[in-house]
């Protein structure tokens, strides 16, 4: 049986899913147990574990040591004593390569009473504790799945940028998800393999109903899928809303973005949604928009909606990228946030012209399709 011990830096059930989490379902349904280690607690987590059930259900599995949760998948997230965050002495290299060395308990005896002390994989994501990991387990291949530019997160401590270069130096295989990434990372790996983020099938199927989220706002219904961060351009938000006043633009995700509480009357915050909820929110909805502000993080972003909203079939409408402008999406790339609004008062026009292109796209990047790219370059 194929044992996988994943290094993640999210919560296995969280409500924004990324695209470790379909590899971890695809390694499932191809018949392999998983181990997800995922994001590490500290003792001021557990002070403040009462804030929101995510926390009180990661700090329970921890208390557990550990548990089964889902088919075939274990989770576990350690109480580490020395976190690796951006501040003095916790930002430095000493903190970032010992930090799994400080956890109650040892984390490698729970992962030894789980059975994943020697995995056949070991795939590493970008996660605080996934250099230690590498010494900590003896896996018979290593993989490392890069996705995200660090250095142009401000909370990343320097010594984990460092330790991600020895980490591309030591694995079997990296898995990058944006063409900038790729360049970069070529230098020290000509065999770099570019696996941009994908979308699940049940983004295909036309749900029964629309979800009662939207159900209630007025059509033509703009929706936006993510995390509201400071990378979301909310001046393209807000022009599109004085541009269409008719229509409900749908912010769909968590997060208190600087200047939200300013955006027009018909712009509507439904906070985090299941993801299970999702595809239903989109068929419901007339244009998927993706407003970026065009900084470094968003240069080395794939971005899952991209594909979930041409999967559902509607008109994208997306800030221009490095990235986005390389994927060859049917997608409409704007420079500016007056653009933005234009582009998407154009596509509601007719928002079913090119409804089959999209989905046909759509259908070249599942994530069963990435899943076999995994499984040919690690020889599975």
């Amino acid at each position: 049986m194929t044992r996988v011990l994943m290094a993640e830096a999210t919560d296995y059930r969280s409500t924004a899913r990324v695209g470790s989490h379909a590899i971890a379902r695809a390694f499932v349904a191809g018949g392999a147990d998983v181990c997800w280690v995922g994001t590490p607690l500290y003792p001021t987590t557990l002070a403040g574990s009462q804030r929101d059930a995510q926390t009180r259900r990661r700090v329970g599995i921890w208390k557990h040591g550990g548990e089964i949760t889902d088919e075939r998948v274990t989770e576990y997230y350690p109480l580490t004593l020395l976190p690796v965050v951006n501040r003095p002495f916790f930002r430095s290299r000493f903190a970032a390569v010992n930090t799994l060395r400080a956890t109650i308990p040892p984390v490698g005896r729970v992962i030894r009473r789980h059975g994943f002390a020697t995995p056949d994989l070991l795939w590493l994501s970008a996660s605080r504790f996934s250099f230690p990991m590498m010494s900590l387990v003896t896996a018979r291949r290593r993989a490392y799945r890069m996705s995200d530019d660090w250095a142009s997160f401000p909370e990343v401590p320097r010594a984990l940028i460092d330790l991600e270069a020895r980490i591309i130096d030591s694995v079997d295989a990296v898995f990058v998800t944006a063409h900038i990434l790729a360049e970069r990372v070529r230098a020290r790996r000509p065999d770099v393999v570019y696996l941009p983020n994908g979308v699940d099938e049940a983004f295909f199927s036309t749900p029964a109903a629309d979800d009662e989220i939207v159900r209630r706002l007025p059509r033509p219904r703009i929706v936006f899928v993510g995390t509201l961060g400071s990378w979301v351009d909310l001046d393209a938000v807000a022009a599109t809303a004085r541009r269409l006043p008719n229509a409900s633009v749908v912010l769909v995700g968590p997060g208190e973005p600087a200047g939200g509480d300013r955006l027009p009357t018909n712009v509507h915050r439904t906070g985090p949604v299941e993801y299970e909820r999702l595809p239903a929110v989109l068929h419901a909805c007339d244009v998927g928009i993706i407003p970026f502000r065009r900084v470094p993080r968003t240069e080395a972003a794939s971005s899952n909606k991209l594909f979930q909203y041409l999967a559902a079939g509607i008109p994208v409408v997306a800030s221009r990228t490095h990235e986005f402008d390389r994927t060859g999406a049917p997608a409409t790339l704007c420079d500016s946030a007056d653009a933005f609004a234009e582009a998407v008062a154009s596509a509601l026009e007719h928002p079913d012209a090119g409804r089959s292109a999209r989905v046909a796209f759509a259908r070249q990047h599942t994530w069963a399709t990435r899943f076999e790219l995994v499984k040919r370059t690690l020889g599975l």
